[in-house]
């Protein structure tokens, strides 16, 4: 044992001989007078992602010096220059033999040797990243964009002193971004390792997944087995629930349907590292007794998700030790369990969710608190973090969204507590397009490899390169929105609309010279000049939006402020279209919505108003028919909200109207429908329109002697087929100060229920729901500071659950809603639903 630690001994010092004797021999020029004495080394037991590495880096240095590089399989006997590809006899040769425990799956050493270079990384991955981070060091090459590729020319190349270890931060780097135009190889360059390549892939290895959401009925399906086994679904309200519903997880039969539906596709799936298994994009969670105990005792109503994800895994990692199942920690499922550790085998996707905050950091923003401490707690109690963070406005996707620097703190707050993969969900449909489009994956991507970088640095560098002199004030302009939110605290969520608050018209103007500018340094170059323009393009859609409001004034509704023209709005839309980019918005994005926007933001809009000596009540038809304001005579002082342009859905918000499809849903229907008035009288209002294959008829009626509006929904299958009918009467009200309003009812188990607003703001998205006995008897009333009262009024027996929402609380608007039975319609048939609204006075008598 003596003779060979002295042999090591020996070795270790001639080897640090060398070392001091090559550290001092300075590193030569790549190339030099347009000419190299370099070659490539790549073995011929080299992967396929290293052969494509040897390639990539020829392929790089011709272009950028005009020298093609010669491929070897050995080590020139002559002692020319080298750089060396991969792990092996070759690199070890010259000192490089790194660990695998250092470079685990795409680590790369890299590392310069007297005149030579060694770029050792693994044959899945790292030796190919490596070249990369070598292209992009030494000879700045970039990859901006699909077709847009910087390649510096250059007559002489001076290789610096490298000396490295080269990993990703996270292991799963992917944006969902369209990047139009992208091929594998372009996602390979930018590290985007999302897909089904093995370690045998010429673009690396890639992390593929069955399914990363919402993937409950592809194991269970109301479809297949309701009819049978309806125990398999929600509970709600005492009923099963066959539409919109969840499963019922605790349920012993289901686990076993659910391992055996498991095994069957790990089986089918070799390549697989993770199949998913998570709730529906909706609500409706079990609430059977087991269920409701089970999330009671964990503290969390996703707690029966986790509990079944554990026990899932337990079962399938005896057969598939490798395999994980992933699950969503999103809406109702985002709080982690109390006293529960995820099996070794889960993946957790927390999702950084409305209301959380996209303006200002996690680790720092008041509005992510409760994210930053869910995090934090997911970080401890699993074993695989994975992070769906959202990184645009997906009501908007046009709207100008500064949240650069916030992405760059979050990705080093994710790097910081061990996430394991990112998924930054982008634009990622509709043929692309979008507010920086080509950036922001970039800019994220880049983050996503090392989120250590200078990010000040990633945006210049992109800037320059895509928009060439233009770069300048586009820097600015993206300066200004950023200092914009951080100097007054304006918090961006991902349904954000252009009125949030840094908009307004100074800013706008603002932006406006920056892009003339940009535009006159491009003027000559019609490439650039059109990149600048498509860039311009978010100032164009913020101006289509009324971003500053509206007066109501004699029987006109007028909006505020700078309004883009129909021309402007017109070009808009044609840029879209020859550009291919499809949509505005994540769901129902048609651009020629943006020419009614401007028409209706440039035009007066009617509305009517009803009144008796009690109330008056505005109209406005053309947005959805609602019953916009509801104000007292006496008082002079309106009980409904309204003209609140930060409103998630603004300007069709406020006041009172009637919504189709289900609780949670975007308004729709008749909510965007716009009606035409069919009779009126002082005290009455008919209005008429059409949606979604149904005659709609909406009746509102003032009482002839007390302060009570009656509203009447009247809905006829105009159709030859059965139609669907789920109704609800949605009003917003503004009391006064939203925390002081109180509300009150008897339910129909008989009970006097008395709630202040912290339970239901407390909910956040989901506030609060009354289902079944817990449901008002009837009616409820609101009361609040400005010592009005409204009781809304209604047949229980038409009444299937009644919801309260207020959030986010700094609009100052409880949301009520009261829907109605679930229907089917037969051609020709109607139905309608009635529901009564009473103003009164506060008085020191009163509950």
């Amino acid at each position: 044992m003596r003779i060979y630690s002295a042999r090591i001994a020996a070795a270790a010092a001639i080897w640090i001989a060398v070392s001091a004797y090559v550290s001092t021999v300075s590193a030569r020029n790549l190339v030099e007078d347009g000419r190299s004495d370099y070659r490539i080394v790549l073995s011929p037991n080299a992967s396929p992602s290293e052969r494509f590495a040897a390639e990539e880096l020829r392929g790089a240095c011709k272009a950028c010096t005009g020298v093609e590089l010669p491929i070897v399989s050995e080590r020139p006997t002559d002692g020319s220059p080298v750089i060396v590809l991969g792990c092996g006899p070759v690199a070890e040769s010259l000192g490089v033999d790194p660990r695998d425990a250092d470079l685990g799956e795409q680590g790369c050493v890299l590392r310069t040797i007297g005149q030579h270079v060694v770029i050792a990384g693994t044959p899945a991955a790292g030796t190919l990243y490596g070249v990369y981070d070598f292209l992009e060091t030494c000879l700045k090459v970039r990859w901006y964009a699909p077709g847009v590729t910087r390649t510096p020319q250059a007559a002489d190349v001076r290789l610096p002193e490298l000396d490295r270890l080269v990993t990703p931060a996270f292991a799963w780097r992917h944006t969902s971004y369209a990047w139009p135009g992208k091929d594998a190889a372009f996602l390979a360059r930018q590290r985007d390792n999302a897909g089904g390549g093995d370690a045998d892939h010429s673009f690396g290895i890639q992390y593929a997944f069955d399914g990363t959401c919402h993937s409950y009925f592809r194991y269970a399906s109301p479809d297949a087995l309701f009819d049978e086994h309806p125990e398999y679904f929600s509970e709600i309200g005492g009923a099963r629930q066959r539409s919109d519903t969840q499963l019922c997880l605790t349920n012993p039969k289901l686990l076993d349907l659910v391992t055996e539906k498991m095994l069957a596709r790990m089986a089918a799936m070799p390549g697989v590292r993770q199949h998913n298994f998570s709730q529906m994009d909706w609500y409706n969670y079990c609430e059977c007794p087991r269920c409701r105990e089970m999330n009671e005792r964990l503290g969390t109503t996703g707690g029966t998700q986790f509990w079944f994800v554990n026990e899932l895994a337990k079962r399938t990692s005896k057969i598939y030790p490798d395999k994980l199942i992933g699950t969503l920690a999103y809406t109702f499922t985002e709080e982690p369990p109390k006293g529960l550790k995820m099996h070794p085998n889960v993946a957790v996707w927390l999702c950084h969710m409305y209301p959380s905050c996209q303006s200002h950091p996690i680790a720092t923003c008041p509005r992510n608190a409760d994210f930053h401490r869910r995090a934090v707690a997911w970080s401890k109690l699993c074993s695989h973090l994975y992070i769906w963070h959202y990184v645009v406005d997906f009501a908007h996707y046009y709207n100008p969204f500064p949240n650069f620097r916030a992405m760059a703190a979050d990705m080093r707050f994710y790097h910081e507590i061990g996430a394991e993969g990112i998924f930054l969900q982008g634009m990622g449909h509709g043929g692309g397009g979008g507010e920086f489009s080509r950036l922001r994956p970039y800019y994220g991507l880049k983050l996503l490899w090392n989120p250590d970088q200078d990010p000040d640095a990633i945006l210049g560098d992109f800037l320059e390169g895509y928009y060439g002199p233009a770069a300048e004030p586009i820097g600015r302009y993206v300066k200004m929105l950023h200092d914009k939110v951080d100097r007054d605290n304006v918090h961006m969520h991902l349904y954000t609309n252009p009125a949030q608050g840094y908009l307004p018209d100074e800013v706008v103007a603002r932006g406006q010279e920056l892009f003339n500018e940009a535009e006159k340094l491009v003027e000559s170059d019609p490439e650039l000049l059109e990149r600048v323009r498509v860039a311009r393009m978010p100032l164009t859609y913020a101006r289509i939006f009324p971003r500053n409001g509206y007066t109501l004034k004699g029987s006109l509704l007028r909006f505020q402020g700078d309004i883009a023209s129909l021309a402007e709005a017109g070009a808009f839309v044609q840029r879209m279209q020859a550009h291919g980019f499809q949509t505005i918005r994540e769901w129902g994005g048609d651009p020629k919505q943006l020419l009614m926007w401007s028409m209706a933001g440039n035009t007066p809009l009617p509305y009517q108003h009803i009144e008796n000596k009690h109330l008056v009540v505005d109209i406005v038809p053309l947005f959805g028919g609602r019953a916009l304001r509801i104000r007292d005579k006496q008082s002079g002082q309106c009980v409904t909200s309204y003209n609140v342009p930060s409103s998630l859905y603004f300007p069709f918000s406020g006041g009172e109207e009637t919504r189709l499809g289900t609780a949670l849903q975007a308004p729709a229907g008749s909510s965007l429908a716009q009606f035409k008035v069919a009779e009126k009288t002082d005290r009455s209002i008919t209005l008429e329109a059409e949606s979604l294959g149904l005659k709609l008829r909406r009746v509102l009626t003032l009482a002839a002697d007390k302060p009570e509006l009656t509203v009447t929904a009247e809905f006829l299958n105009a159709t030859d087929k059965p139609k669907p009918l789920l109704a609800r009467s949605h009003l917003e009200l503004d009391l006064g100060e939203l925390m002081e309003t109180r509300i009150s009812f008897t339910n129909k188990a008989g009970e006097s229920i008395e709630r202040t607003m912290d339970p239901i703001v407390a909910g956040l998205r989901e506030g609060e729901f009354y289902r079944d006995q817990s449901t008002p008897a009837g009616s409820w009333t609101f009361t609040g500071s400005k010592g009005l009262r409204v009781t809304q009024s209604f047949d229980p027996e038409q009444i299937d659950f009644s919801w309260l929402y207020a959030y986010p609380t700094e609009l100052n608007e409880l949301e009520v809603e009261v829907v109605a039975q679930p229907a089917t319609l037969k051609p020709g048939e109607e139905k309608s639903f009635t529901h009564r609204i009473e103003v009164g006075r506060e008085t020191s008598e009163s509950p």
